[in-house]
């Protein structure tokens, strides 16, 4: 059993249906997206009763306005990173049942307060681009 959430999907759907074509990659993500903290999908196993469950998957990244903070968030990309991964391992192990359809309000809320602690309240938004979990 598989499911799939995919906000970014649904939203590219109708452009990608006008028989245009996917839009041309530029050679570097900043450019196309100046605004934009990507960071590396996350995996994290979902646990149950001591028992690997299946594996959640998350994509996501940073939207931060002020070119400054931007860059400081950069060179704090791995504290964030960790931060990160520590909620979002809480989450699949210990806050998610197995089975269930993944909360991304309560992981959302969850990373965002994680991210007003690194960079301060209301700088940056904590943004999914996929959460998706494999059942064993």
């Amino acid at each position: 059993m598989y499911v799939v959430l995919a906000g970014l999907t649904l939203i590219a759907s109708p452009a990608l249906a006008s028989g245009d074509g996917p839009p041309a990659k530029t050679s570097s993500g900043d450019s196309a997206r100046p605004n934009f903290v990507e960071f590396p999908q996350m995996a994290a196993s979902v646990l149950q009763g001591y028992r690997v469950r299946g594996m959640m998957v998350l994509g996501f990244g940073l939207e931060i306005e002020d070119s400054k903070l931007r860059k400081k968030a950069r060179s704090l990309l791995p504290r964030l990173q960790d931060t990160y991964t520590r909620e979002f391992n809480r989450y699949a192990g210990n806050a998610y049942n197995a089975g269930e359809v993944p909360d991304a309000q309560y992981l959302s809320t969850r990373m965002q307060t994680a991210t007003d602690r690194m960079l301060g309240k209301g700088k940056a938004v904590f943004l999914i681009s996929n959460l998706m979990v494999r059942a064993q």
